[in-house]
């Protein structure tokens, strides 16, 4: 249950439409790394290839670059966050605090997802369901999240996009970051027995 839920922290384009609140779920990280989110994965949708790129900064937080395909004749919108995993309870949501302003969402701003792993190569986001006001505290925040769990209205269905890895990440010695198609995906030979 814990990959699929550190998964959450891979897209917005689901988020970035919906709530944002001035304080994170929790102010530090719940959990450490989780390597399987590292990668790119992309959405394909009718307005072209959204991407985004999950990177380690630290043992517990991740860097994720998200660029959105246009929609409705505007041009890319590219995101630069920091993300870590929240813990709510048993249940694992990610915290995502964007880096730089935007016209849609300002610096500072922390949007909240959840992540189900389908299988190795996907990943189903959703965005949370939330009315508490913008300024709510993170525990406010938890203290919703906890109700909509129990009656199941934290998430709408239809809101869910599944993402797909297309490269994974590495982290070097000095720090630096690439991306790299993986071996494991690669079909093995069939053979046939006489």
């Amino acid at each position: 249950m814990r990959i699929f839920a550190r998964l959450a922290l891979l897209f917005l384009p689901l988020m970035l439409g919906g709530c944002r609140f001035e304080n994170p779920l929790t102010t530090s990280p719940s959990e450490d790394l989780n390597t399987w989110l590292l990668g790119e994965w992309q959405l394909k949708e009718k307005g072209g290839m959204s991407t985004a790129v999950v990177a380690p900064v630290s043992g517990d937080r991740y860097s994720v670059h998200l660029s959105l395909a246009p929609k409705g004749g505007s041009g890319r919108r590219d995101y630069d966050f920091e993300a870590w995993a929240s813990r709510v309870g048993n249940s694992v949501f990610f915290t995502l605090r964007n880096l730089k302003n935007s016209a849609n969402l300002p610096e500072g701003a922390h949007v909240f997802l959840h992540a189900q792993m389908i299988d190795q190569g996907t990943v189903r986001l959703r965005p949370l369901q939330l009315d508490s006001p913008e300024n709510a505290t993170g525990l406010e925040l938890r203290k919703e999240i906890r109700s909509r769990l129990k009656d199941g209205s934290l998430y709408l269905e239809e809101s869910a996009k599944d993402w797909k890895r297309v490269a994974e990440v590495y982290w070097t010695k000095e720090g630096e970051t690439g991306l790299f198609q993986p071996l494991r995906y690669a079909m093995p030979p069939t053979t046939k027995k006489p």
